[in-house]
């Protein structure tokens, strides 16, 4: 039977079609399909030998032991082949147990492209992965239970065509609520334009994407106004009273009912959402902060929409360092806080569970600068051009007083000495990648992503007709309960 084939568009996002619920892949099929998409941990030869792979020096290390019996243990280059017996496999007593050979060496040309999809794709750690795994388990078995977990959500709808079983698990509401907890990775963003529908780029369009076109299933168009943890929150164009919580990846969604308090000219929303072992149901809050137009001292107040209670309450708490007006970049949620950036260089932090805010002063910064998740910590991150060295120089703020603590430089070289060049930080709540839009004169816009752990840059990813673009994590949180 044909498997799902996959239509592609230009930035990762994908449409599931000739899609058959009892489809199940051969053996053989199943298994290059999940060697491809699921994990590098396991290194596999000809023999089909089960291998460890050290991502630091990259070299095939193979599983031996000191003991006759015990647990297997992850050593380094071993002088002999293990025996059976070394294995703890005994088969004179146990004559039904399949032993799979260990091979001499590693085949090359049967690598599986494995690590990969961990490291690059996954919150995934090696030192997570179970020690005492033993040469008898099948791979899908050790995937299923301890790696797919850690994958995104478009390398997890691939791989439910291993089988029926891994489809049946995969499609089940308390995976998706295992995996929203284990991939907080930041995946791509969401391009809010004047001139076309709402688009996701892809950081990695063989692994991260939505259902194409995306946000097509919401029953109005829409703009994003906020993102947080997998969920959007967004607003219809044609009704400013109608908003929506969705999950892109999977197509689900629910409407909030309108709140009884008038918001104001201007009002700032933020979705605030943290997966939680402790709540099956993905329990999320929408707070907006505003002002109202008939006050004579400034006065910020907070309307929050609870999803487990369904209402908007308006909280005691009121903000009467500024005005709603004062407040100029979109919040970022970490930890059960809500920050926002004001003008003449504030910080406006509203914790909603237990009700009370407060201000701080962040550094004032030639270039266009941003709250972002850096390593769990609220910095701020400034961004300007420096022609000297043909590079985005980013200057991050924070150890709690916005102290200088780190210098990032983007390489963009294609620059004409004197040339006008606008450098933005994107406000993220996640804490792995610092993302930075850079404008050369008239050109089209491009974005840079720093990836905080591998220090590395990704980019440029040129795109136009934006107004803003959101992060999104490409998880499986369900909104269908």
């Amino acid at each position: 039977m044909e498997p799902k084939e996959e239509a592609p568009s230009d930035d990762g996002s994908y449409e599931m079609v000739n899609e058959d619920p009892n489809m199940e892949l051969s053996d053989a099929s199943s298994y290059e399909l999940l060697c491809s998409e699921v994990s590098e941990t396991l290194v596999l030869t000809d023999d089909e030998g089960f291998y460890n792979f050290n991502a630091s020096d990259e070299e095939v290390i193979p599983f031996s032991s000191e003991s006759a019996k015990g647990d297997v243990e992850i050593k380094g280059e071993s002088d002999s082949d293990p025996t059976e017996e070394d294995m703890g496999f005994d088969t004179e007593t146990n004559p039904d147990l399949e032993v799979q050979p260990v091979p001499d060496k590693v085949n090359k040309g049967k690598k599986r492209d494995l690590m990969t999809m961990l490291y690059g794709r996954s919150n995934y750690d090696l030192f997570d992965f179970p020690a005492d795994l033993k040469l008898k388990v099948d791979i899908r078995e050790v995937a299923k239970n301890h790696i797919i977990r850690y994958l995104p959500a478009k390398s997890l709808f691939k791989c439910r065509q291993v089988s029926k079983e891994w489809n049946k698990w995969i499609s089940c509401p308390f995976f998706a609520h295992t995996q929203s907890q284990y991939f907080r990775k930041t995946s791509g963003f969401f391009q809010n334009s004047k001139y076309t529908a709402t688009r996701f780029i892809s950081l990695d369009d063989s692994a991260y994407g939505v259902p194409y076109p995306s946000l097509a299933f919401l029953p109005k168009l829409v703009s994003v106004k906020s993102s947080c943890n997998g969920l959007l929150l967004c607003q219809a164009l044609d009704e400013e009273d109608m908003f929506y919580v969705c999950n892109p990846a999977n197509n689900q969604w629910t409407n909030l009912p309108a709140s009884g308090t008038f918001h104001g000219v201007d009002p700032k929303f933020v979705l605030a959402f943290e997966p939680s072992s402790l709540d099956f149901e993905p329990h999320y809050q929408v707070i907006c902060l505003f002002s109202l137009p008939d006050n004579e001292v400034p006065v910020v107040y907070f309307d929050i929409y609870d999803s487990h209670t369904t209402f908007w309450s308006v909280s005691s708490e009121m903000c009467t360092d500024f005005d709603a007006s004062d407040v100029t970049s979109d919040a970022i949620f970490v930890n059960g806080v809500a920050y926002w950036e004001t003008k003449g260089g504030g910080l406006l932090a509203f914790d909603w569970k237990n009700g009370f805010y407060s201000v701080q002063k962040v550094p004032f910064c030639e270039g266009g600068g941003a709250l972002t998740n850096i390593r769990g910590e609220v910095c701020y991150v400034s961004g300007k051009y420096d022609h000297a060295t043909r590079s985005c120089v980013l200057d991050v703020y924070g150890d709690g007083v916005m102290s200088l603590k780190n210098t990032i430089r983007i390489p963009v070289d294609d620059v004409e000495d004197g040339e006008f060049v606008d450098c933005t930080v994107l406000a993220n709540s996640c804490d792995d990648v610092v993302a930075l839009v850079v404008k050369v004169s008239q050109l089209h816009k491009r974005l840079y992503v720093y990836h905080v752990k591998d220090e590395k840059v990704q980019g440029p990813v040129f795109f136009s007709h934006c107004e803003k673009l959101f992060p999104y994590v490409n998880s499986l949180v369900s909104l269908s309960g």
